[in-house]
C-alpha cells in the first residue's frame, strides 16, 4: 500500500489545507513510511488525487524543501531526502502544544509504571499530555521515536534508560537513569544500591555471593555491578567471576536461567543478588523447581521494589529505586527548560534504600 494513500484533508479545520499536507508528509517521513529517497507524486497528480488546488501542493512541497526532507530536481521529480532525527526539533513551530514526548525501553517492566506514575503526576498541573514511545531496548527505534514525537511538535522529551542526543539538540531533552547523559538528567544512584544489598547479605555472614547482571555493560548496568564489587571488597571478599550471571534480559526468564547457572557451579553462592527484581523472582522460581528453601538454602535481593516483590513467598529483599520521584523531578525539570528557564540543578542523583523482607533470612515484619 502507498501510504500517501493515507493522506487525508479537512477544510474546516483551523489550519491551512498546505500545512495539513506538510505535516502529514513530514510525519509519513519521521515514522519511516516514507524513506530516504522515495519519489513523491508530481504536483498536478497529487493534487487532483487529493481534490484540492496545485498551488497547495506546491507550497508544501516548498516548505519541506526548505526544511530539508524534500527535494525537487528538473526532470526526476521530488524525492524524500535522508534527515537527522534531532532536527526535526528545528522544524517545529514556536508555539506551545503543551505535549511532551516519553521514550521507554519497555512497557512490560513494572519500574517504568511507577515513572510514568510520577511524570503523570506533574504534567497534569498544568494540563500537559504525554505521549509515549517504547523503544524495545532498541536504540534505533529510539531515536525513531525521538523523530516522531518531534514531528508531533513536542514541547520537550525525556528519555529513559537509554542514550539521549550525542549533541544538545534545539528541543528541550531531560535524561532519566541513564548516568553518562551529558545534559539534563535525573538519575538514581546505582552503586550504592548494589552496595547496600551485597553489604546486607555479608552482614547475613554470606561469603559466596552471586550477582545476576545483564549481558550488556550498559550506562545503568555497570553502577549496580560496581557497588557490587564494592561491598564485596570492602568486606575483604574477593571478586570471584564464577559467581557473575550475565543474561539477555530483564525478565524472570533471564532471571531463572541465571540463577541455575550459578546454582550448577562446583561450589554454588550461599546468597544471590540480581540487579532488578523480576530477575530476582525468576532466580526464585528456580530455587524453587531445584527444592532449595529461600532463604534456608539460599538468600535473595533484588533491586526496584516492584509491587510484586512484597507479594511473593517469601517475601523479596530488595533495594527500592524512588521511581515515582524520579518521574516528578524529571518532568519538573522538563517544564523548566520548556518555559526557558534554568532548573536549579543541572543533574539530580536520588538515593536508593534497602527494604528488608524475607528472602534474605530477616523474619517477617509485622504491619
Amino acid at each position: 500500500m502507498n501510504p500517501l494513500d493515507e493522506l487525508s484533508l479537512n477544510p474546516r479545520l483551523d489550519i491551512t489545507l498546505a500545512l495539513q499536507l506538510k505535516q502529514q508528509i513530514t510525519w509519513m517521513i519521521a515514522s519511516g513510511k516514507l524513506k530516504p529517497g522515495d519519489q513523491l507524486p508530481p504536483v498536478k497528480a497529487l493534487a487532483a488525487r487529493l481534490g484540492i488546488n496545485l498551488h497547495t501542493v506546491r507550497g508544501a512541497y516548498l516548505k519541506l524543501a526548505a526544511e530539508g526532507l524534500l527535494e525537487t530536481r528538473q526532470g526526476r521529480g521530488t524525492h524524500v531526502l535522508p534527515f537527522d532525527p534531532a532536527s526535526l526539533a528545528q522544524i517545529s513551530g514556536a508555539a506551545r502544544s503543551h505535549t511532551v514526548g516519553v521514550i521507554v525501553p519497555s512497557w512490560t517492566n513494572p519500574f517504568y509504571h511507577g515513572l510514568l506514575t510520577g511524570i503523570e503526576e506533574i504534567a497534569e498541573e498544568d494540563g500537559t499530555l504525554f505521549f509515549l514511545c517504547n523503544s524495545h531496548d532498541d536504540q534505533a527505534t529510539a531515536w525513531r521515536g525521538f523523530a516522531r514525537l518531534a514531528a508531533k511538535q513536542v514541547d520537550g522529551i525525556l528519555v529513559v534508560s537509554q542514550a539521549a542526543c550525542p549533541d544538545p539538540p534545539p528541543l528541550p531533552v531531560v535524561s532519566v537513569d541513564w548516568p553518562a547523559c551529558a545534559g539534563y538528567g535525573v538519575q538514581i544512584d546505582l552503586q550504592q544500591a548494589g552496595c547496600l544489598a551485597v553489604q546486607h547479605l555479608v552482614e547475613h555472614g554470606h561469603r559466596r555471593i552471586g550477582l545476576i547482571t545483564f549481558a550488556v555493560e550498559a550506562e545503568n548496568v555497570t553502577p549496580v555491578n560496581r557497588g557490587y564489587q564494592q561491598a564485596l571488597a570492602e568486606h575483604g571478599l574477593p571478586i570471584d567471576p564464577a559467581l557473575i550471571a550475565r543474561v539477555p534480559g530483564f525478565d524472570m526468564l533471564s532471571g531463572a536461567q541465571g540463577a541455575r547457572k550459578l546454582l550448577s557451579l562446583p561450589e554454588p553462592p550461599t546468597a544471590i543478588f540480581a540487579i532488578a527484581d523480576l530477575l530476582a523472582l525468576g532466580a526464585l522460581q528456580a530455587c524453587k523447581q531445584a527444592r532449595l528453601r529461600v532463604p534456608e538454602d539460599l538468600a535473595l535481593v533484588g533491586f526496584n521494589d516492584i509491587p510484586s516483590a512484597a507479594l511473593v513467598s517469601p517475601s523479596l529483599t530488595t533495594v527500592a529505586a524512588p521511581a515515582v520521584q524520579a518521574g516528578r523531578e524529571a518532568m519538573r525539570m522538563l517544564q523548566f527548560l520548556i518555559a526557558g528557564e534554568q532548573p536549579p540543578q543541572r543533574e539530580m542523583l536520588l538515593s536508593t534504600t534497602l527494604v528488608v523482607r524475607e528472602s534474605c533470612g530477616c523474619p517477617r515484619k509485622e504491619g
